[in-house]
């Protein structure tokens, strides 16, 4: 596992993972996993700058410290830095599992074909998430540019530091709701962090998490 990046995101990726695996498999049936978690403030300040060369030469030396472990296959355990899931692609010989794909097959598998994408600035002001979602025959749904940076403040300044409040808790629901009036019914977790704003047992609208779809698709793998 490539991260995740932030702690909450890592903590929760390696939570459910076990959660799953035990689900399907029995109480004993946790799955060797080798996590390299990364320098997040060296992420952050390469992203601000809009380094994305360096970001990817980053992912990359990680992947290929992963694959000498001993992984057999790799998941990056971030949405945002599917921007440059090529890198590790081409950095490594084990398959690569992307969430995007993940992500295509759980909005289908709920009879649907549009998705509001919540995420970074970074995942949605950029295309290589979107693009490659409708390529597939997923329709995007995008907050608008206010709601953006209020869900890029989000993340900063509470979630990735385990914070949810109530305040910011109903902010979210109504960039929901805005985004849902324009179609998008399905709503795309995309941050990690942002599933810590979701009652998963009681949700008031469908939705997906990717890191729920991206973990089982990584346990496919690795069964």
């Amino acid at each position: 596992m490539l991260g995740g990046l932030s702690w909450e995101s890592t903590s929760r990726y390696y939570t459910i993972l076990n959660e799953i695996s035990i689900a399907e498999h029995g109480p004993w049936s946790q799955p060797a996993v080798i996590i390299d978690s990364l320098d997040f403030s060296q992420i952050v300040r390469f992203r601000r700058a809009g380094d994305w060369v360096a970001l990817g030469r980053v992912l990359a030396d990680s992947a290929r410290r992963l694959e000498a472990g001993g992984a057999t296959v790799l998941g990056i355990g971030a949405n945002t830095m599917h921007r440059n899931f090529d890198d590790v692609v081409n950095a490594v010989s084990i398959p690569v599992v992307d969430v995007r794909d993940a992500m295509v097959k759980a909005v289908k598998s709920l009879g649907a074909s549009a998705m509001t994408l919540l995420g970074t600035r970074y995942l949605i002001e950029n295309s290589f998430y979107s693009s490659y979602l409708e390529r597939a025959g997923v329709y995007v749904v995008k907050p608008d540019s206010s709601h953006v940076d209020e869900l890029q403040a989000m993340i900063d300044d509470e979630l990735v530091h385990g914070i949810a409040s109530d305040r910011s808790r109903e902010r979210f629901e109504a960039i929901i709701n805005d985004c849902r009036s324009r179609g998008g019914d399905v709503i795309g977790v995309c941050s990690s962090e942002f599933a810590l704003f979701v009652d998963e047992e009681n949700p008031p609208w469908p939705f997906v998490d990717s890191i729920r779809v991206h973990v089982s698709a990584l346990l496919e793998h690795h069964d």
